[in-house]
């Protein structure tokens, strides 16, 4: 088996050592890169199976260079594990939203290392089988719906070799209808020369195919030059450009009728197993098609009388062959019901799925196959059908399996009456998938639950801080205003320190228990429509004192027009306060405050700009995060870290948006969107 190219990515190579000393005894070839930039270039040069890359490194993090590679078709489908320590954590959102498929939290074991590098290179491998299969499958169905799509033999033998040459990409895929008795056959249809049809060949210049028709077995020939069954024909393959030859046969009733050939050169590699499973279904497929030309040949050689004979058996090829083909082959089960719930045909997958054999399920009655509690409603949905009324079209049927199982079946049913008045269901087992969805609601129930809870201990937990804080903060107050000249100046620091602390616990303690209410959904919203101006104008008058203690000026520019909005007063005067109070917070002496409102389309847009300190780029994504703190030392003391977050809270609730737009520096402005209203 290929060894499996695993790319390591950090910018420690202690860290690359270590991973590199576990994977390299499993038989891994490692490959290892110090930053973001060069990881997407090496995962474009050497296609490694798997990558396992640092979160935050030089030149570019991991987050930009997952998103990279993501983003490009040659490496889209390689598997990014992520490496952060606990402190990072926060950071996860924005990786899986890069297209991450995992993660790992330093420090990690070696077994957890290689424990969840076999598991994505698993996953990986099965979804790529899957996607081959899907693809075989669609290719499968272009075939069948070209074979119904047309009665023209010839034009149907072409349309296979067609498909399957650009499905595997071979050199040559030809169909050939053998006569053993003359030793002879005939080239039906060829891939890479439609106008060779009816080429007659010799069959002694071909023993690859005298020896499927003698085996009745699959022939894979891998060097066909020097193969010892091709010694009789080493003159005639001196010029062929091909290396590779399959050969499967054509049956129809246990008799060998015709040959699939494929041919191909070294450099397009060997057949896989897939493809020679895919080429077998094709086969089958083929059987009817391959014999109805052969009988079309001898009706076209005979006189105008045996017309009738030829149309009979083109129905036949129709109704029957391709019929009985197609729908055997089917991936989901299919049954053709009479206008009694009688079963006229039932395929493969439907008898694995229901566990009859054909006789037994022949011989029964949709009765027998519906569990009672659906028995009313898909007997109601069968006669509304065939009485031309309104009918579903698709749901889920309780059936019982031979052994008495309940299963659960996805039901659907044919637009159509086909000819002889029958109906098509097709249905597939869903029973695993629903009591998965089941599970699911029980466990977000359950989450939900868990979420109720954590809502009510922080209002609680909040609740019970807030009096001793109160009372501490009171005390303090009071000694200093009371004891101002008896106390040391150290001591006033004392209390002063204390005094803040105290302030900032009590304005944590009202963040939180706003952002639980807000979370437990029992803040009530009074929306309606009003005049944006008035929140505006009344909370820049309640801060303007503020700012001019602080040596601020707030502008207020309103829009040229007065605009109405969908909002709750209470809540928007929150907003604004803390947009406006974040700006006379961060905005240094003699700076500008502007607050303005404009009309967009069919939203109202209030901004708050300032020229303090800004935010640097990295913050600008996760302002809004619960507790993201800017780290700036040109800025005051830190906040509680939730103002934002409430901001959030609240104009999404309003069915509006916030976003913000900063400068380190030079300034900042904040702009929330509300529905506009046209009353």
């Amino acid at each position: 088996m290929k060894a499996k190219r695993i790319l390591l990515v950090d910018d420690q190579k202690f860290a690359l050592r270590i991973m590199r000393d576990v994977l390299a005894p499993q038989g891994y070839l490692v490959d290892e890169a110090g930053d973001g930039l060069t990881a997407y270039t090496m995962a474009v040069e050497r296609e490694p199976e798997l990558i396992v890359m640092d979160l935050f490194m030089p030149v570019m993090d991991g987050v930009e260079a997952c998103r990279m590679i993501k983003n490009d078709r040659r490496t889209s489908s390689i598997p990014v594990i992520v490496t952060t320590a606990g402190k990072e954590r926060e950071n996860l959102v924005a990786v899986f939203e890069a297209g991450a498929d995992d993660y790992l939290t330093k420090p990690f074991s070696d077994k957890e290392l290689l424990v969840r590098i076999e598991t994505n290179l698993a996953k990986c491998e099965t979804v790529g089988l899957c996607r081959q299969k899907i693809t075989d499958y669609e290719v499968l169905l272009d075939i069948s719906q070209a074979v119904t799509s047309t009665l023209n033999t010839q034009e149907i033998l072409q349309i296979i070799v067609d498909k399957i040459a650009a499905h595997i990409q071979v050199k040559r895929c030809s169909l050939t209808r053998v006569l053993e008795e003359d030793g002879y056959g005939l080239v039906l249809a060829s891939s890479d020369n439609p106008g060779v049809r009816g080429l007659r060949i010799d069959l002694d210049k071909y023993p690859e195919i005298r020896e499927v028709v003698r085996t009745g077995e699959c022939l894979f020939l891998h060097d066909v030059k020097n193969h010892p069954l091709m010694d009789g024909v080493k003159e005639n393959l001196a010029r062929v450009d091909f290396d590779t030859t399959i050969v499967l046969p054509v049956i129809y009733r246990c008799e060998v009728i015709g040959t699939l050939m494929l041919r191909a050169a070294a450099e397009e590699g060997a057949f896989s197993d897939r493809e020679i499973g895919f080429c077998k279904l094709v086969a089958n497929v083929s059987a009817s098609a391959l014999r109805n030309a052969r009988l079309y040949e001898k009706i076209r050689e005979e006189s105008d009388g045996l017309r009738e004979v030829k149309e009979r058996l083109e129905l036949e090829l129709r109704e029957k062959g391709v019929f009985e083909t197609l729908f055997e082959h089917a991936s989901e089960g299919l049954m053709a019901l009479n206008v009694r719930g009688e079963p006229v045909y039932v395929n493969r997958a439907a008898l694995e799925i229901l566990g009859y054999s054909r006789d037994e399920a022949l011989a029964l009655t949709l009765q027998d196959f519906w569990e009672e509690e659906s028995f009313q409603e898909a007997m109601e949905n069968h006669m509304n059908f065939f009485l031309g009324r309104d009918f579903r079209k698709k749901y889920d049927l309780i059936f019982k399996t031979k052994s008495g199982e309940k299963r659960c079946l996805s039901v659907s049913v044919s637009d159509h009456l086909l000819q002889g008045n029958y109906v098509i269901l097709v249905f597939t087992d869903v029973t695993d998938e629903r009591n998965q969805q089941k599970h699911l609601e029980q466990v977000n129930e359950h989450f939900k639950g868990l979420d109720q809870l954590k809502s009510n201990f922080i209002n609680t937990a909040t609740h019970e801080l807030r009096i001793p804080l109160t009372i501490i903060h009171s005390y303090c107050s009071l000694i200093k205003e009371s004891d101002e000249g008896t106390l040391t100046e150290r001591q006033l620091q004392y209390l002063d320190a204390a005094l803040e602390s105290s302030e900032r616990l009590v304005d944590l303690i009202d963040d939180m228990l706003d952002l639980s209410r807000l979370d437990s959904d029992k803040t009530a919203y009074h929306i309606e429509a009003k005049s944006i101006m008035e929140p505006v104008r009344e909370v820049r008058s309640a801060l303007a004192p503020l700012a001019e203690r602080s040596g601020l000026q707030i502008c207020l520019e309103p829009a040229k027009e007065e605009l109405y909005a969908l909002f709750d007063s209470e809540k928007i005067h929150s907003v604004l306060t803390n947009l406006i109070g974040n700006a006379i917070k961060f905005t240094p002496k003699g700076g500008e405050i502007i607050v303005s409102v404009e009309k967009c389309g069919t939203e109202v847009h209030v901004s708050v700009s300032d020229t303090g300190v800004g935010i640097p780029e990295k913050y600008i994504e996760k302002i809004f995060d619960e507790f993201c703190q800017v780290k700036s030392a040109a800025g005051p003391k830190r906040g509680s870290g939730l103002g934002l977050a409430i901001c959030k809270r609240i104009i999404d609730s309003h069915n509006g948006r916030i976003w913000a737009w900063s400068v380190p520096d030079k300034g900042s402005r904040f702009t929330f969107a509300l529905p506009l209203s046209t009353s």
